[in-house]
């Protein structure tokens, strides 16, 4: 999911002489709403995710996820878990990455 451009801020009439929003300003906001709630969706599954896997990020770099090849098998066969997803098997001791729904592939040097 890509995050909308915020709508860009024109001069307007924000009230009219009753003191209610104008119609401009009405589709400014919910347009300015809509973005922002965006955001923050896509921050709380971030947050979300930092936090299930338990807060595995350092000043140095991320750590990937500790996971058995089973558990890695086990996560990869489910259709929420998004594409590109990555974890350390600690089966095998290697990256593994989730490279379409339910394909993983291990990271090796050549």
């Amino acid at each position: 999911m890509t995050i909308p451009s915020t709508p860009v801020f024109y001069d307007m009439k924000y009230v009219d002489k009753n003191g209610k929003l104008t119609t401009e300003s009405h589709l400014y906001n919910d347009d300015l709403f809509q973005t922002l709630n965006v955001v923050v969706n896509l921050l709380n599954q971030v947050i979300y995710t930092f936090i299930a896997s338990g807060g595995n990020v350092t000043n140095n770099g991320m750590v990937a996820v500790n996971k058995t090849t089973t558990q890695i098998n086990d996560l990869a066969s489910e259709t929420s878990t998004p594409v590109g997803t990555f974890w350390f098997d600690t089966t095998i001791s290697k990256l593994k990455v989730l490279t379409a729904p339910g394909v993983v592939q291990t990271i090796t040097s050549a």
